[in-house]
């Protein structure tokens, strides 16, 4: 049985010696010592779903339907005049990038 504790105290040993490195090492979490801990993307900062239908909507388009954004963009399908359009709209300036003119609205 005394041999069997040596052991098992020579194993708990060997194992505890190991951890240690990895602390000396200063591996841990930190928060706020790099800039990009603060960036923050743009679209966190720009116009919501609604706004960009407002915005949209006060440009003379009606049936708005949004599409996934991508980067500050995002596609707008919306009739104007009678025919319907993809609009490229900037969520970020409020602007309408492009236009591409799909249909007649029907």
């Amino acid at each position: 049985m005394t041999r069997f504790a040596a052991v098992l105290m020579t194993a708990m040993l060997l194992v505890g010696g190991l951890a240690a490195p990895a602390q000396a090492q200063g591996f841990g979490i930190f928060f706020g010592d790099e800039p990009s801990d603060f960036f923050a993307p743009e679209h966190l900062i720009c116009m919501t779903d609604h706004q960009i239908r407002e915005t949209v909507a006060g440009l003379g388009y009606s049936n708005i339907a949004l599409n996934v954004p991508k980067e500050s963009n995002i596609q707008v399908r919306a009739t104007k005049g009678g025919w319907v359009y993809l609009l490229d709209f900037n969520f970020c300036t409020g602007e309408i990038e492009g236009r591409q003119r799909l249909r007649q609205a029907g």
